[in-house]
């Protein structure tokens, strides 16, 4: 009796991950990557002009989390976005998973792509922490930075016991989900917290907070990207690499930490609502221009993009104030 039990469960799991691989299948032939590959690393060229602005996505977050701001960008001026190792169409694996092998990738691509120097760099989140680092190395590259609800160091860099154990609980949550998704019930899972159209919890999220702030986060993406949203997180190698990131996060802020802005360079910094008194304060310090959204949390850009739009475009301005003189 209990060979047989054991030979179903092995059997149902078998068929789960063999659909799971087909479905998987399925999503890369419906949806191939919209930009091009460059040594590795999926990239989304829109526009033409001077400065470019370079988008860098915050820690799990693939190109298409800029969608509602950089074809407002590209009317102006050459834009590129780009998944980072491990996250949507790159084909990169997570190796070291620090800042300097972040930087490094970025560095490279750019050169590849002969984007001419001095550009713009705009970091959301984590973003924020691998600018920061671009920013100290590479100085004379940057015409500005505009930094989104950024990461500092001083947040992550030391964390306390609390900080520790929600990391490892993090960690241990992506791991969890990267299994689930070899299984496809990750897969099954979105499509049931994404079912309803409306704003209420839908037919799994009723049942925990935190799916229903992932539920309601999510829908601020534009209709027509959710779909690849949800076909790159019902893979397992996306997990892997969240679970890779989340876990360097106290080393990549240690490193930045480390780094000295260049005091001629112009930073804006929008700060979202829900920050503490002293994470204010640290946008405050680093920003030549600091903004609150007043109507956002974290994610600005989808709150509130037109916020994130017209900083960018004051970077542009002042950049080509700056070359005319």
């Amino acid at each position: 009796m209990i060979v047989f039990a054991a030979l179903t469960v092995i059997g149902v799991l078998a068929a789960l991950a063999a659909v799971q691989w087909l479905l998987t299948g399925h999503d890369r032939r419906r949806f191939p990557p919209p930009g091009i590959v460059v040594n590795g690393l999926h990239v989304m060229n829109l526009g033409v002009g001077q400065p470019a602005v370079v988008f860098e996505s915050g820690l799990a977050n693939s190109s298409l989390s800029w969608s509602l701001i950089q074809p407002q960008i590209a009317q102006s001026t050459a834009t590129c976005s780009y998944d980072r190792a491990g996250i949507g169409w790159s084909a990169v694996p997570v190796g070291l998973c620090s800042l300097q092998e972040v930087t490094a990738n970025l560095h490279k691509m750019l050169d590849t792509l002969q984007v001419p120097r001095p550009f713009i760099l705009v970091g959301h989140s984590f973003g924020g922490l691998i600018a920061r680092f671009y920013a100290h190395h590479f100085p004379g590259e940057l015409a500005g930075l505009v930094l989104v609800d950024p990461a500092t160091p001083e947040e992550w860099m030391n964390p306390d016991p609390k900080q520790r154990w929600r990391l490892r609980r993090a960690v241990f949550f992506a791991r969890a989900a990267g299994v689930l998704a070899f299984f496809g019930m990750v897969r099954l899972g979105l499509w049931l917290l994404l079912l309803r159209k409306k704003d209420s919890p839908g037919p799994i999220s009723r049942f925990s907070t935190t799916l229903q702030r992932i539920r309601f986060e999510v829908r601020k993406i534009p209709r027509e990207v959710l779909p690849l949203v949800r076909a790159h997180w019902s893979r397992p190698r996306f997990y892997w690499a969240m679970a890779a990131y989340i876990q360097a996060l106290p080393a990549c802020a240690l490193a930045a930490s480390a780094c000295l802005l260049p005091k001629q360079l112009p930073i804006t910094v929008l700060s979202g609502s829900h920050q503490p008194s002293e994470r204010l304060a640290e946008h405050q310090a680093l920003a030549t221009r600091h903004v609150m959204a007043t109507a956002s949390a974290h994610f600005i850009h989808l709150d509130q993009p037109e916020l994130v739009v017209q900083a960018i475009h004051e970077m542009l301005q002042r950049s080509s104030s700056a070359r005319s003189t």
